[in-house]
């Protein structure tokens, strides 16, 4: 009897070190994450309190709830911190550093928008930070060189996880950064010879940190070669199982060259989400299994008060500068990305026809991309755009919706480059590309089921007698447009290599807007076939 209980002993110590040594051949990791946050601490830049979705300080109450659970977790970011509120306008990146490392991030990769205040305003937020930055397919001047690597590995449980960083190619157009950073377009390249690099140093639990998009993702993974899990930005896609309008499950599954899974996450915009992505590698680096969600930040979360205090702080200068009074305007005015990047809007209408007014050009042309924010800022969208009551705008509302700083920029041009210019902006609309152009003086319809680049039908210019007739492509008109764009950004090449007496040194944007909404309140802007679509 005696020899029986101790074979049973033997043979359940035995069992014990077995599943042991099984739980030691995985490993756990819960990884938060972020993306596309562009500045939004408090509640969504709205109302900072419980009627408002979103915020730093609910986030850091999921962060802290996730900790206590135990787990082997990490919090990192897909870039696009910079620009996009008040907060960044008024700090531009220290808030962005301060509430990272009040919440105990890991790594992050750059964004185009890292670069909106120029190389200076991203290395101050490098030395701010207490994390590293990553990206791989950037080559930089001697002051970004040491503060930013391709890739990085952050240490978890004893276990080594190898982060690559992607930036977007295009961001030498899409924002501004320095003559001497050159960003390289072999994103495919770039990737894999981090991944190569990391498998050599032994680390076989490789996530990339992207901001390439969601469909620049999914072409990617499939090319790769080692990359586990991709944790995407530049899309603003919502990634759930849960949600409704989301683009996609989550986690998107790919097989990669190999013939393995690569999951794919990414969590909406706007703080208003943070994602929770469990994954279990087995001994091997072989991720065995890959769940989780977007987590809706809500209100019905209690902010954590340590954070709420940071963004109270942060906040407190803006205020009075939120509340100055501009003009009413009678109509919401749409500043959403999803239709001023793809179809003319009225809030375009209204910052084109404010440049026109400030500068007196024929024509106006600005990106659907530089509008941030449609007025009142948080608001669903009504039916037919007729508010209630007036809404007072505010020099607020004004700098939430152009946030860059950008200059009024003019110059004379001609007709045919005016073309090339409409071209540019709906060559890439299904893409989501903020080029697309608002406009005002000029009328134009385009056909998207046509190839890039022969999509324009008409173009049509407003004349001094109220009348529009079809532009000449060999006269020469007097345009305005914004600095970033007459130089060359977005794509509007012809704005920095055909221009004639150019000058960038105009009226600060918002100021002019500002101005206009003054000189003409209350406002009520509207959508009024400036733009048709042919095919659609």
């Amino acid at each position: 009897m005696l020899r029986k209980i101790v074979g049973i002993l033997v043979f359940t110590l035995l069992l014990s070190l077995s599943v042991a040594v099984a739980q030691d051949d995985t490993f756990a990791l819960t990884i938060m994450h972020t993306n596309d946050v562009h500045g939004f601490y408090a509640s969504n830049n709205a109302k900072n309190d419980a009627s408002t979705d979103g915020g730093a300080a609910r986030q850091m109450a999921v962060i802290n709830q996730i900790r206590a659970e135990g787990v082997n977790n990490i919090l990192i970011d897909a870039g696009d911190r910079f620009t996009g509120t008040l907060f960044h306008q008024q700090w531009r990146g220290q808030d962005a550093a301060r509430i990272m490392n009040a919440m105990g991030y890991s790594v992050m990769t750059i964004g185009n928008h890292e670069f909106d205040d120029g190389d200076d305003g991203l290395v101050a937020f490098a030395d701010a930070i207490q994390f590293p930055l990553i990206s791989a397919n950037i080559t930089f001047g001697a002051n970004l060189a040491d503060k930013i690597q391709p890739y990085t590995v952050v240490e978890v449980a004893g276990q080594k996880i190898g982060f690559i960083g992607l930036t977007p190619p295009d961001t030498g157009i899409l924002s501004s950064p320095g003559a001497d950073v050159v960003f390289s377009d072999d994103v495919l390249g770039a990737t894999q010879a981090a991944v190569d690099a990391l498998t050599a140093e032994g680390v076989n639990k490789i996530i990339l940190l992207s901001h390439l998009g969601f469909f620049g993702d999914q072409a990617l993974a499939p090319q790769l070669k080692g990359v586990d899990i991709i944790a995407g930005g530049h899309s603003h896609s919502l990634l759930s199982n849960t949600y409704a309008g989301a683009e996609g499950a989550y986690p998107t599954a790919v097989k990669d060259a190999d013939g393995n899974r690569v999951y794919i996450v990414q969590a909406g915009s706007s703080l208003k989400y943070m994602g929770r992505l469990n994954v279990v590698w087995d001994k091997d680096g072989v991720v065995t299994s890959a769940s989780g969600d977007t987590i809706l930040l809500s209100r019905y979360i209690t902010p954590d008060p340590d954070m709420q205090a940071i963004v109270d702080e942060l906040r407190a200068p803006i205020t009075e500068l939120t509340a100055q009074p501009v003009g009413e305007s009678s109509v919401f005015l749409v500043g959403d990305r999803k239709v001023c990047r793809a179809e003319e809007c009225n809030l375009g209408n209204l910052i084109t026809d404010a440049m026109r007014a400030y500068s007196g050009a024929q024509i106006a042309i600005t990106n659907g991309g530089g509008i941030r924010s449609s007025v009142p800022v948080g608001a669903d969208i009504p039916a037919d755009l007729t508010l209630a009551e007036p809404y007072t705008v505010t020099l607020g509302d004004v700098l939430s919706v152009l946030p860059f700083g950008n200059l009024v920029a003019t110059m004379d041009l001609k007709g045919a480059d005016v073309v090339a210019a409409l071209e540019n902006g709906v060559s890439q609309v299904e893409n989501g590309a903020g080029r697309f152009p608002q406009v005002s003086g000029v009328r134009f319809t385009w056909d998207g089921s046509k190839d890039a680049g022969s999509r324009i039908v008409s173009v049509e210019v407003l004349g001094a007698d109220g009348q529009y007739a079809a532009i000449d492509p060999e006269a020469t008109y007097t345009v305005v447009t914004n600095d970033f764009m007459r130089r060359g950004g977005d794509g509007y090449a012809m704005f920095k290599d055909n221009a004639v007496n150019p000058y960038d040194g105009g009226s600060p944007l918002d100021v002019a807007l500002a101005d206009y909404i003054r000189a003409n309140a209350p406002i009520a802007p509207a959508v009024e076939g400036r733009i048709t679509r042919a095919d659609g």
